[in-house]
């Protein structure tokens, strides 16, 4: 699910309070929820009486340091992640990435 933090969720934003940041704001509002506490790598949302660990992409955790330290970011927004970190979907779309890297073992004699 995408979550847009925006304009007002940036001015109305409060830093250091995990419950009333920008990304806090805009969780509630795009979930629909009342309770968001957000730090810096993960939130945590009450959801039907449950809450739910979301971890948040390395990208945001940047945004949300610099914007407690200066109160300035643009808009943005970013894709959740569930709790079951680096589980389903998320590790195979990563591994389809990556590439082997080509390279000749210590030693071995080299073709001339």
């Amino acid at each position: 699910m995408k979550i847009s933090v925006t304009r007002e969720d940036i001015r109305n934003g409060k830093p250091g309070k995990p419950t009333e940041c920008m990304v806090a704001l805009a969780l509630k509002r795009e979930l629909g929820i009342s309770y968001a506490s957000v730090g810096y790598r993960e939130a945590k949302v009450l959801i039907d009486g449950q809450y739910t660990k979301l971890y948040l992409p390395r990208r945001v955790e940047k945004k949300i340091r610099f914007w407690d330290g200066f109160r300035f970011v643009f808009p943005f927004s970013f894709e959740l992640v569930a709790s079951g970190f680096l589980t389903g979907t998320a590790i195979t779309l990563r591994a389809r990435k990556v590439r082997p890297a080509l390279v000749s073992p210590c030693g071995s004699p080299q073709p001339a």
